[in-house]
């Protein structure tokens, strides 16, 4: 459910960005600055990478929902005009559908009917790869999310709760630009690796279950933990 941010106390709104500014990808990126640091190799960077990536389309989840009542507070303030042109900029280049956007969170992969994304990350060479991480890990989000972590904190005022919601929008904005930059960009955390004869085996069979009409459905999650699968990009 989305709530009208704008009439929200300081402390509704602080209780209402936890799932928002607390997440793994934040976690992931301190991770991967100090990887960077320490000149870490390919192999090592791409480990995290995969948890960064995963961090960023939980994030882009928690964000689907209140994404429009977000824009629209944006729209009718001259207050945010600054932050209108960024998204205008956002929405002038943005090549990706509402529903490409949530399929590749959901399976890595554009709708057929987007435009299909120029880059494909594993076939970058060593140092491109460091330099997307740098760019990714530099990018203002983590900043625009420390600064709204320390006015959670401040006192409460009706100042201080301003405050607090610019700096979230202007965060929110962010999370746009990062989102456009990112649909050039295509990345399958799975690639490469090796579905198992069994499982193979297994699937197919469930395949045919299903078609047949004779298949007991199992929950994706008891489905997922049996086989040692981990869920990605889920709220």
């Amino acid at each position: 459910m989305t709530y009208d941010i704008t009439k929200m106390t300081h402390a509704q709104f602080s209780i209402w960005l936890v799932p928002i500014v607390d997440r793994p990808l934040f976690e992931s990126r301190e991770r991967l600055v100090s990887l960077l640091t320490e000149n870490a190799d390919r192999e090592t960077l791409e480990t995290e990478f995969q948890e960064f990536y995963e961090g960023y389309c939980g994030l882009a989840f928690e964000l689907e929902e209140p994404e429009a009542h977000l824009l629209s507070i944006l729209k009718v303030s001259e207050t945010f005009v600054p932050l209108q042109k960024r998204v205008a900029a956002v929405e002038a280049v943005r090549k990706t559908s509402p529903a490409g956007r949530i399929a590749r969170r959901m399976s890595d992969r554009p709708l057929i009917t987007d435009p299909q994304p120029e880059i494909k990350v594993s076939a970058l060479s060593d140092d491109e790869f460091r330099v997307l991480m740098e760019t990714l890990t530099n990018w203002e989000l983590f900043a625009a999310r420390e600064r709204v972590a320390k006015l959670q904190k401040a006192a409460p005022s009706v100042a201080m709760t301003e405050q607090l919601k610019s700096a979230f929008l202007e965060f929110f904005v962010c999370y746009l630009e990062l989102e456009q930059f990112l649909e050039d960009y295509y990345y399958d955390p799975d690639e490469g690796l090796e579905l198992r004869p069994e499982v193979a085996e297994r699937l197919e069979r469930s395949v045919a279950e299903v078609e047949a009409g004779t298949a007991e459905l199992i929950p994706l999650e008891e489905v997922a933990k049996e086989l040692g699968v981990k869920l990605k990009c889920t709220r």
